[in-house]
């Protein structure tokens, strides 16, 4: 997969990822490096005389602190010699060590302590011998240290630490013997091997002289003699020097506790708790690595260093397993098609590294060993940042802090074997470790406080959505009250139309019954008048029953979408004064007076089906006829509106009518509705302006009815015009 074919998200996910960690390695750079510096033992002020090889007289330890012994050491190589070596008399405390002659053993003189021991005695060391070669010290071997040091303060006990002479030795000061370490031989078999940090409390000879001794011998370790430059101050200054270190790895431990204890907590927030107990298993194995250093720990050296190397290969391995948790299930990731195997190959090396030590420790001072073990560490290490980079390119939105915890253990595990002089145990891993811990614990609490204010916020989403959906249903159970009130009030209209389909069919019929009884009774005694005008309103009842029927299916047809209208333009105009020369005739002997107001210059033309506008107008014109009084006046209407509100052709047939109770007018289009004056006409089907409101509504029009008790009705009808 190129970059160029990644998708504009993952581009910025791998920029975004690769900046972080330029900037998580800088920052871990500027770290370790200025933790290095600052707890580096460095001797400071140091002036050379011809008395004493250090003078550190002008020194004054209570006001300035300790100083560090570096430099200035002489060094005699293949050698085991005591005080005695160096005069002809014992040193005392009241009185100065006389001088001796250099010339007389050979040595090494401005020796610098080193990390590497006597293999490496500084580029300033000068070999003083007038008959013997320069030697060289190997690895394994023995030789004797001393150093003469000019005190300003002889009148108070000061105190010198060794935190590290590997790995037997005996320590002299003013020619007494005040230490020893192991076995010091010059011979293995009878050499016995110790390493542990030593603090020495003395009083300065009355001349603020100190005479240090040290005899090493070494067959066993990589590193022999004095690795570590030991610092002299006041007994409470070196005292100092263990209780803060022990003070670091007590606070390491604390921020364990508290990381397990929180942690425990978040477990249950996450989908499995794999990850949880392996990054707390890495972190307890780092303190025991940190437990298992001689100082803090009294076994033998052979045995931190075995528990310590177990320690460290467990911890990349642990480290591994850790990773491989934070891997997403996802088959078309390369590193999950592996199905482990690349845990099963680190998990046999570590093993086999495991195996070979236990079973032969000695290996643990080789250097070939120690790098294969460092080298297979690093690359374990170097794998896991390459796993969580690759996250990256999914658009994993946690691959950017994946990748930086992954880089912040491989420096865990790279700064683990650095050898350093520390003026306090505080190692370079163990801030790594405490910086892992920090940035894992902040990484969580932001995404704590972010998933909290999201959970707030949808919080306040949820209640908006819950009122809103409150009012809502609110708004629907008032719908539902008045559906089911309509309902009701439908259920009345179903009865009571039913009662009066039933009243409207059962009288003709039981007229017609009536008729055929008197015919079939009378017989030849009817006259054939009386027979005609029988078979006459025979015929007007059935002709009633036909027009209910064909009103009902009528109706059925409009309000079932089953009717085709033949929509076409055409003229309202013709339509009513049609309607208008028909009326006007009949109502001439009724007494009723038609009159009809129409435009003179517009046709009045709308879009939709002529028939059915017929059957509208007819029916509304019929309508009023039936419910006027003699002597009555009725009124057609119509033109084009341009209100904002009632804009479109409207046709209005008024009447002075008995009228409509107000509470009833929103009923009067339903079928067979009647209103409850309507008893004093009771002809027609009762479907007639339920018919006009189907065929209103299909041509997008509206019919309303305005109307008062006693004064009259307004029925009203307004269609969409034509654009032609």
């Amino acid at each position: 997969m190129t970059y160029k074919a990644l998708t504009i998200g993952k581009r910025r996910n791998v920029l975004r990822t690769v900046l972080s960690s330029i900037l998580c390695v800088l920052v871990l750079c500027a770290i370790f490096t200025t933790a290095y510096q600052v707890n580096r033992r460095q001797s400071k002020n140091i002036v050379w005389n011809e008395s004493c090889a250090l003078n550190l007289s002008a020194w004054d330890f209570r006001s300035r602190g300790m100083n560090f012994l570096e430099t200035g050491w002489q060094f005699y190589p293949n050698r085991l010699l005591s005080p005695q070596d160096f005069a002809t008399n014992s040193p005392t405390n009241d009185k100065d060590r006389p001088a001796y002659d250099a010339s007389l053993i050979p040595h090494y003189s401005n020796v610098k302590i080193s990390v590497n021991g006597w293999t490496d005695l500084g580029s300033s060391s000068i070999w003083r011998s007038k008959s013997e070669e320069p030697a060289s010290m190997d690895t394994f071997g023995f030789g004797t240290y001393r150093l003469v040091v000019k005190v300003s303060d002889v009148n108070h006990m000061i105190a010198v630490d060794f935190p590290e002479i590997n790995q037997a030795a005996q320590i002299w000061i003013n020619g007494n013997l005040v230490q020893t370490i192991g076995q010091v031989s010059s011979s293995k078999d009878s050499y016995n091997a110790e390493s542990r940090p030593v603090d020495i409390t003395f009083m300065p000879s009355s001349a603020g002289i100190v005479e240090i001794v040290v005899v090493c011998a070494n067959f066993t370790g990589p590193f022999g003699g004095i690795t570590c430059s030991p610092a002299i101050g006041t007994v409470s200054q070196i005292d100092n020097l263990t209780i803060v270190s022990k003070m670091w790895i007590a606070g390491v431990f604390t921020l364990l506790i508290l990381i397990v204890i929180t942690g425990f907590y978040l477990s249950f927030t996450f989908e499995s708790k794999d990850k949880y107990f392996l990054f707390i298993l890495l972190i307890a194995l780092s303190l025991a690595y940190e437990f298992c250093d001689k100082s803090f720990n009294p076994m033998p050296d052979i045995w931190n260093r075995l528990l310590q190397t177990t320690f460290y290969l467990l911890m990349a391995l642990v480290a591994m397993l850790y990773f491989s948790a934070l891997l997403p299930k996802n088959e078309h990731f390369f590193f999950n098609r592996l199905n482990n195997w690349d845990v099963h190959i680190a998990f046999s090396f570590c093993l086999l590294f495991l195996i070979v030590f236990w079973l032969h420790p000695e290996f643990l001072y080789n250097r070939t060993s120690i790098l294969l073990y460092v080298a297979f560490v690093v690359l374990i290490s170097l794998y896991n940042v390459i796993r969580m980079f690759l996250l990256s390119f999914t658009e994993n939105p946690n691959s950017t802090f994946l990748t930086i915890a992954a880089i912040t253990a491989t420096s865990v595990f790279i700064t683990l074997p650095i050898r350093s002089q520390q003026i306090y145990f505080v190692p370079l891993h163990s801030i790594g470790i405490v910086l892992m811990i920090f940035g894992t614990a902040m990484y969580f609490t932001i995404s704590y406080v972010r998933a909290y204010n999201k959970v707030s916020r949808f919080t306040l989403e949820l209640e908006a959505a819950v009122q809103d959906k409150t009012r809502n249903i609110a708004k629907v159970n008032a719908e539902l009250l008045q559906a089911n009130q309509k309902l009701m009030e439908n259920e009345e209209a179903r009865k009571k139309m039913m009662s009066n389909v039933s009243h409207d069919l059962r009288t003709p019929i039981a007229a017609i019954r009536g008729y055929l009884e008197l015919l079939m009774k009378g017989g030849r005694s009817i006259s054939p008048e009386t027979s005609d005008t029988y078979v006459r309103n025979m015929h007007t009842r059935c002709m009633q029953m036909e027009q209910l029927i064909e009103d009902l299916m009528q109706l059925t047809r409009l309000e079932s979408g089953s009717v085709n209208l033949n929509y076409q333009v055409f003229s309202v105009r013709e339509i009513l004064e049609s309607l208008y020369d028909l009326y006007s005739a009949e109502s001439e002997h009724t007494g009723k007076e038609f009159v009809m107001d129409l435009p003179e210059d517009d046709e009045l033309n709308v879009l939709g089906d002529s028939n059915g506008l017929i059957r509208v107008f007819d029916n509304l014109i019929v309508n009023s006829m039936r419910y006027t009084k003699e002597n009555g006046h009725i009124a057609l209407q119509a033109f084009r509106d341009t209100s904002e509100n009632t804009s479109g052709i409207h046709v209005i047939i008024k009447d002075d009518g008995c009228g409509i109770p107000a509470d009833e007018t929103a009923y009067v289009f339903d079928r067979f509705y009647r209103a409850a004056n309507s008893s004093i006409n009771k002809t027609g089907s009762g479907l007639g302006l339920a018919i006009v409101k189907s065929i209103v509504l299909k041509h997008h029009g509206k019919v309303w009815v305005e109307s008062q008790i006693n004064i009259g009705s307004s029925f009203h009808v307004l269609l969409p015009p034509s654009e032609k």
